[in-house]
């Protein structure tokens, strides 16, 4: 039975933080599930979020919300523990909403490395409220 897995992040991190404003924009609001907070990235042509899980597992969905002007067009998901090989890629669309991808087919990874590609603003950043990873322990 597919569940939620953020339970099962060890560490992870991101590219960047806007103005390196950890308080109001760090990280660990990717996982808080407030509607209200957000891992806003700063500048540049390469964001992305690293994941490791505690043990291997397998993941069939991920959820994420940007904001709409400050999401990306590609999401590449990476083996990151291995030879950093593109699992698959997701194709967000540019809005505030919810989004579900339901993977074709589930991936069995270590560490993720969800590479945040073709930003919709101008300058690179990016804005994530939610984030959540579902499948198997």
């Amino acid at each position: 039975m597919t569940e939620k897995l953020n339970g099962e992040i060890l560490s992870y991190a991101v590219s960047s933080i806007l103005n390196r404003d950890t308080k109001q924009y760090g990280k660990k609001f990717l996982f808080d599930g407030e509607g209200d907070t957000c891992w806003n990235s700063d500048q540049g042509d390469s964001q992305h979020i690293s994941l490791k899980f505690n043990s291997k597992i397998t993941i069939s969905r991920i959820e994420i919300q940007f904001q709409g002007g400050f999401s990306s067009k590609q999401i590449d998901l990476l083996d990151f523990a291995n030879d950093q090989s593109i699992l698959t890629s997701l194709y967000p669309e540019d809005v505030n909403n919810n989004q579900i991808f339901e993977l074709e087919k589930p991936v069995s990874v270590t560490m993720l490395k969800l590479n945040l590609l073709k930003p919709t603003d101008m300058f690179g950043r990016v804005i994530v409220y939610n984030l959540n990873i579902y499948g198997l322990k």
